[in-house]
Formats: structure tokens, sequence, C-alpha cells
């Protein structure tokens, strides 16, 4: 039981931080962020199970995680209300050809960032783009002008 309630005092506190992170796809973090999150992975491991080594003590530490996430997807689908709370929501970044300079703060994002996802995307001037979204999953969608 103890090791239930270490992981589920993991899972939480995992869930916080990468949360807090922001919107990030695995091909923009730095390499140090990179490092950071395999490393978390043993962290996590040695201060779930601490010294038991057993089989029967890393099963019921996945099942822990596995359960919270599919409890945390149940929710989400099925409440509105719930959505906001587990789930980031899209940030418009550019509005018809504006650069909203407060939301790529907020979203810690440069404006860099921006162009090299609008070029990625082909688009060579952001003045030509309607909206782009930064999507819950951290992709920016570019929507053009008609």
């Amino acid at each position: 039981m103890e090791i239930v309630l270490r992981s589920t005092a993991a899972f939480w506190l995992l869930w916080l931080l990468l949360r807090a992170s922001g919107k990030r796809e695995l091909a923009e973090m730095t390499p140090f962020e990179l490092i950071v999150l395999m490393v978390v992975g043993d962290l996590v491991q040695q201060g779930v199970t601490q010294e038991d080594m057993s089989v029967t003590g890393a099963g019921l530490a996945i099942t822990t995680f596995v359960l919270w996430a599919l409890a945390i997807s149940y929710s989400t689908f099925k409440s509105r209300f719930l959505r906001p709370v587990f789930e980031s929501r899209p940030a418009i970044l550019v509005d018809h050809g504006r650069v909203d300079h407060e939301m790529l703060r907020i979203e810690r994002l440069s404006v860099h960032d921006l162009d090299d996802a609008a070029r990625n995307a082909g688009i060579e001037d952001l003045e030509r783009v309607r909206w782009a979204i930064l999507e819950e999953d951290g992709k920016i969608s570019f929507i053009r002008n008609s």
C-alpha cells in the first residue's frame, strides 16, 4: 500500500511540474531539458519503490500511474468542467497578421520560434496568416488568409 501512496504522490507531482513547464513538443526541447526528463524517471523510481526491487513493487507503481492517467483521461472525456483543469487550451498567437506578444510571453515562446514554425509550414510572412494557434499538444497550426 505504501508503494501505491508514493506512486500517487509522484504522479501528481510530475503532472503539476509538466503542466507548469508549458506546451512543448519533444522535438523542441533543449538537450538539457531532454536530459532532465530522462533523469526524472530514475529519480521517481527511487522515490516510489525505495528499497523494494520486486516485480510486485514495480507492478504496483506502474499500475498506479496507468490508473491515474486513465482516470484523468476519462474525467476529461466525461466532464466539461474538468477538461480545462487537466488539459490546456489552444492559444491564438497571431490574429489577422498581428502577433500577440503577450500570448507569446505567457506561453514562453519567442517571435523567432513562431517565425521558425511558420517557415516549416511554408509561410514566409506572418502578415499572410489569419490565425496561428498553439494547440494543446504544443504544435502550432497556421490558417492562412484567403
